[in-house]
């Protein structure tokens, strides 16, 4: 076995120690707290107004997303909300929307 693998192997096994021991792992590792801010939340006026800000049509602005179009129309019918990663690039969409409009290339 590798250096490498035996050094994950030896944290593995103190990770489970730690935890049958019951000792806080606050005590035997460095412990962080992450805390991420939620998604916006997008009924469909926000949608659409998002779409809009674009002047992007719903097919293109489905395959921006990485959507399909059914999807978009949903959304924009009140038919379905956005998930949370939907709504993490609309809220990306919103925070910097050139940005997201130089992505679409339009053919003469």
């Amino acid at each position: 076995m590798s250096k490498e693998g035996r050094s994950i192997l030896r944290g593995l096994r103190e990770i489970r120690d730690a935890y049958a021991s019951g000792e806080p792992l606050e005590k035997r590792f460095r412990v962080r707290t992450v805390e991420v801010a939620e998604p916006g939340e997008y009924d469909m006026e926000a949608v659409i107004a998002t779409r809009r800000k674009l002047g992007l049509s719903q097919a293109i602005f489905a395959r921006l997303v990485g959507v399909s179009v059914a999807l978009a129309q949903s959304w924009e019918q009140g038919r379905r909300m956005p998930d949370a990663m939907a709504r993490r690039i609309l809220d990306e969409i919103n925070r910097q929307p050139k940005h997201w409009s130089a992505m679409v290339h339009h053919s003469n």
